[in-house]
């Protein structure tokens, strides 16, 4: 294992150095994709933009010299749910304890607490809706108990259209937006009419954690004689057919009692309540586009998304190959008690789920692999990764904002130092070094983080259309109806959206 972790150590070192293009090159053409257009954001943007792992020199930064006398920053983050997941450890860090994540936060505050003399807090607030909630409260009655939002990207938008978020890009005098510390997909496709509400960097460590991944068991791989499954993406066949495929291949009723569950091997372990959504937008389809202004149009009905959902619903639905966390619903945490726990166990050849799971598979005896989301089939040109909205974090700045100078030189310069210090422990040394476990892995990272989308329609889930997907599953042939009665509640509240946020009627 010490040499293995040597060689994904070297190869990290050789991948930050050569441009992404080369690798992503060999997977298809990045400045076009699926969907009506095209393109995933804007059509009449080119995407092939960056924010993922792949590693740039970063600049010089030149910042106003502060004193703030002492002054309290203070964050707002969600606290850990009951099974231990989705809780803010980008933020605070008490004292240094050897966990990386946490010393680099720890790292990090110090540089920006002692240049700025401010002393850097959190403030738990419970689940995404208690954050969000919470914020609203404190704005609404003008007090100022927070510096700093981080509520998920679905409780932003509640906030935004309610104008309790102050719009970055017109009263954040301090935020660099190009740079590489910002995710430059997420400036792209999270404007609104030329206004950014919410921004993701290499400080907000759950909006990474919100990326889904395809993980693979390489003991059951090799069990079933099924070769380099990375060479399916380096020869452009991953798509919908191959990946289908291959979960058919592994199956076994390993107790004999008719029936597919813990017990039991299969093709692919998941949870249906994100993954059709999930799988049908990791395709290039989306709830709503931007045209030449910035301004959101509805976009999901096409044959092309009712394929992809039909395709996405036949090999999510086959109950002979693939458990979901829903049918586990006897066992104390499906989570860690059921598909992580046969995942481990050698009893699921993939593992399809956000990355926040791949923390959990550090103690796997047998090694596991790293692959994208397939395309649909051979005409989708580049990949695609959807933020999971619902648990993705981002950095928000509440009406409240006493002094937007300050706001934005701490958060700027607390993403620029995230750079070599949490960003760095959380790809390099957390997944590369202690999860991921060969060269080939740290190469899909690339790929997937570069080829993350937000999709507006999505966040704001105008109408239900968001979640449609899911509501139609497992029979996409409902997918036409649905739409057709959701799309005028969709449209209007879209308007009403523009209307609140941009001034459009």
């Amino acid at each position: 294992m010490k040499n293995k972790g040597i060689i994904v150590l070297f190869l990290l070192i050789s991948v930050v150095c050569i441009p992404f293009l080369i690798f992503l090159s060999a997977c298809g053409d990045s400045t076009n994709g699926g969907g009506e257009n095209g393109n995933p954001a804007n059509d009449n943007a080119a995407e092939n933009v960056s924010g993922g792992v792949t590693e740039e020199t970063k600049p010089p930064h030149e910042m106003p010299e502060k004193d703030y006398n002492g002054y309290n920053f203070k964050f707002l983050v969600k606290e850990f749910d009951g099974n231990g997941y989705w809780g803010a450890v980008d933020i605070f860090a008490e004292a240094e304890n050897g966990d990386p994540i946490n010393d680099s936060v720890y790292k990090r505050n110090r540089i920006i607490e002692e240049r700025y003399n401010i002393d850097i807090s959190e403030i738990r607030g419970g689940s995404h809706d208690d954050i969000s909630n919470k914020a609203k409260n404190s704005i609404l009655s003008g007090t100022h108990e927070y510096d700093i939002i981080m509520p998920n990207l679905t409780s932003i938008s509640n906030l935004a259209t309610t104008g309790l978020l102050m719009d970055a890009r017109s009263t954040m005098p301090y935020i660099q937006f190009d740079k590489i510390w910002w995710d430059q997909r997420a400036n792209k496709m999270l404007t609104l009419g030329n206004r950014q509400y919410f921004l993701v960097g290499d400080m907000t460590l759950m909006a990474n954690d919100a990326t889904w991944v395809i993980m693979f068991n390489k003991k059951v791989a090799e069990e079933y004689g099924l070769g380099n499954l990375y060479s399916y993406v380096k020869d452009d066949n991953w798509n919908f057919d191959t990946f289908g495929m291959l979960v058919k291949t592994v199956s076994k009723d390993l107790n004999g009692d008719g029936k597919f569950d813990e017990n039991d091997q299969v093709g692919l372990l998941t949870t249906c309540g994100e993954a059709s959504p999930i799988m049908v937008y990791n395709t290039g389809e989306m709830v709503a586009r931007k045209n030449a202004d910035d301004l959101p149009y509805l976009s999901l009905n096409t044959e092309r998304t009712i394929n992809a959902a039909q395709k996405s619903f036949d090999i999510l639905s086959d109950k002979t190959t693939c458990v979901q966390t829903e049918y586990l619903a006897k066992i104390n945490d499906p989570w860690t008690n059921g598909i992580n726990k046969m995942f481990q166990e050698n009893k699921g050849l993939f593992y399809m789920l956000s990355l926040t799971i791949m923390h959990k598979m550090r103690v796997m005896d047998s090694d596991f692999g790293v692959l994208p989301f397939p395309k649909l089939d051979k005409s989708q040109n580049e990949y695609y990764h959807t933020i999971q909205a619902s648990v993705a974090n981002s950095i928000v700045f509440p009406l409240t904002t006493p002094d937007p100078e300050m706001a934005s030189i701490i958060i700027e310069d607390m993403c620029y130092e995230s750079r070599d210090t949490v960003r760095h422990a959380y790809f390099d040394i957390t997944i590369t070094n202690k999860t991921i476990r060969d060269e080939e892995s740290a190469e899909m990272l690339n790929l997937i983080f570069n080829t993350r989308i937000y999709d507006l329609g999505y966040i704001f889930n105008w109408g239900g259309l968001g979640t449609m997907i899911a509501t139609i599953y497992p029979d996409a042939g409902k997918f036409v109806s649905k739409y057709e009665a959701a799309e005028p509640r969709a449209q209007i509240a879209m308007e009403k959206t523009l209307n609140e946020i941009v001034g459009i009627d």
